[in-house]
């Protein structure tokens, strides 16, 4: 698993892929994350960013991406994000963050 790279892919990139891209860095330095989107949004959520803050986690000036921009750069594994919508309250945040962060976990152990 050492130096791997990882592509969370996800709808918007602005909710669910980069609270798992995080997740998956904080469960091992030696993976290589990065996230982005299919229809990316031009920024996340101010909810998104104080839920993750709770988990340590700093998305301040998070900027998502377009998946498009990082074909080709030699993935070693790709995790294809839930299809959840962005939630609209800090309460609804939280609870997408915890099942975000069991289903990283989930994925990380088969990587192992």
């Amino acid at each position: 698993m050492s130096g791997m790279k990882i592509l969370v892919v996800s709808e918007t990139d602005a909710c669910c892929g980069p609270m798992a891209a995080a997740f998956l860095r904080d469960y091992s330095p030696k993976l290589e994350v990065v996230s982005a989107g299919r229809n990316p949004l031009q920024t996340v959520d101010s909810l998104l960013v104080e839920a993750m803050h709770e988990c340590l986690v700093d998305l301040d000036g998070y900027v998502p991406r377009d998946v498009e921009e990082l074909d080709g750069l030699g993935f070693d594994a790709i995790y294809d994000c839930p299809d959840w919508p962005c939630p609209q309250t800090l309460e609804a945040f939280r609870e997408l963050r915890d099942f975000i962060k069991n289903e990283a976990f989930l994925f990380f152990r088969k990587l192992q």
